[in-house]
């Protein structure tokens, strides 16, 4: 009960930082807004459920499933902390800001995304192979979104060459 529980609050999060975060890569915020406060704190509730389920769980489990488990925080917690990246050059609004940001809001979207299919192929009874392919897929395409992202705000940022050509 209490592991079901736990997982449902952690998806429920996760779901949330997903669209959260789409929202806040689609239309880049100039400024710390609500929005983005809000994938950040959905992206820290996620980290802190899937820590209660490891603690919760790690009594029954095996000694390969310990393992798994013991990766887990550490690949969540990496996303959590590239998600703060984001907010801090959002913040800073350095030089090369924009391109930091999508990296690291990127970086966390492809997690999420990775996970939420790995698990449901995984659920679904999928074999190995499958999972893994679903999983590289999952990267390299949210790699060709987050360069193509990168691209359409470099295009939005510069002038037009037939508005700067004299006339």
């Amino acid at each position: 009960m209490t592991h079901s529980l736990l997982i449902a609050i952690h998806a429920a999060c996760a779901a949330a930082a997903f669209v959260l975060g789409l929202i806040v890569t689609i239309r880049v915020p100039d400024r710390l807004n609500w929005t983005f406060r809000a994938y950040l704190i959905a992206l820290a509730l996620m980290i802190a459920f899937l820590v209660l389920v490891v603690v919760v769980d790690w009594p029954q489990l095996d000694t390969t499933r310990r393992g798994v488990y013991s990766g887990l925080p550490l690949l969540i917690g990496y996303t959590g902390w590239r998600a703060w990246q984001a907010g801090v050059g959002l913040t800073r609004q350095g030089d090369p800001w924009i391109d930091e940001y999508l990296e690291n809001v990127g970086f966390t979207l492809i997690a999420l995304f990775d996970g939420f299919v790995i698990v449901a192929a995984i659920d679904a009874g999928a074999p190995t192979w499958l999972v893994l392919a679903i999983g590289v897929l999952g990267i390299a395409g949210g790699r060709a979104g987050v360069i193509a992202l990168k691209r359409r705000t470099q295009q939005l940022a510069t002038p037009s060459t037939a508005a700067s050509r004299p006339a």
